[in-house]
């Protein structure tokens, strides 16, 4: 399937790891017992990026109970302080385009994140459609798998804050527009201004997270479960609207005075 290059459709998995399974295990406690199950995870097996795609990926998860205290049951949660950023950590990963081109962007996104803050990195990953051997000798070390036949490049951003919170970020190059209509350096600089933007919304989580965790506050214990978001989504509101109709819980939404 299509694993980069469709960010303003779908999220990636790269986003998924980083964003809506950090919010599973670090706030809902799931699978945070590491003694009894294993966390959640996502794992990349091959990219493929949009429109022919070609790749494929792993899903773990333990199973989820509705209600009670312990590994993979849903806690209660009260997230109302973000805290200060401390770091921002990205990667850019490009299939079937020069590595150069993802050094550009992660540059031009590290050139504009560095004027807020020093702790900032962004890595570059690159595939080709041929997969690279494994090394000789080694015996168990395994190279990467290769990428599908169409090519794409994708930028995620983590903002990570000082009370263990994450937003996230992604961005990707157009699959339908021509080939060198969008610079790497512009790509980098649109990936940048969106997490600037999660973090002036001043949620605890970023907008693509908040429909997961209305669900989930839905289907947790009954007790009293708190959350800050930014501005609301169209897609978040009508989340809301479905949990109220089909599960019959209703949220009280109050604005924040201090943020405005």
């Amino acid at each position: 399937g299509i694993t980069d290059g469709l960010t303003t459709l779908d999220p990636s998995p790269d986003y998924l790891a980083a964003s809506h399974l950090h919010l599973l295990q670090t706030q809902f406690g799931l699978g945070r017992e590491a003694d009894e199950d294993y966390p959640p995870s996502i794992t990349v097996i091959k990219r493929g990026a949009a429109p022919l795609g070609g790749g494929a990926v792993k899903f773990y998860s333990p199973i989820v109970k509705r209600s009670g205290v312990g590994s993979g049951e849903l806690l209660p949660i009260d997230c109302c302080g973000l805290g200060k950023i401390k770091r921002v950590r990205g990667k850019v990963v490009c299939c079937k385009i020069p590595p150069s081109s993802a050094a550009r962007a992660a540059h031009s996104a590290k050139g504009v994140m560095h004027r807020l803050l020093p702790d900032v990195w962004v890595h570059t990953d690159s595939y080709s459609s041929k997969a690279k051997a494994a090394v000789a000798g080694s015996g168990t070390k395994r190279g990467k798998d290769g990428c599908g036949p169409s090519p794409g490049m994708t930028i995620h951003l983590i903002a990570q804050s000082t009370e263990g919170y994450v937003l996230a970020a992604e961005t990707s190059l157009d699959p339908t527009s021509s080939r060198g209509r969008v610079l790497p350096e512009d790509l980098g600089q649109k990936a940048a201004a969106l997490l600037l933007e999660e973090i002036r919304r001043g949620g605890c989580i970023d907008t693509g997270a908040q429909s997961l965790a209305f669900i989930l506050m839905s289907l947790g214990p009954e007790d009293v479960a708190r959350i800050r978001v930014g501005t609301l989504s169209k897609y978040s509101v009508e989340t809301l609207r479905l949990i109220k109709k089909m599960v019959g819980v209703e949220f009280k939404v109050t604005g924040d005075e201090e943020s405005k």
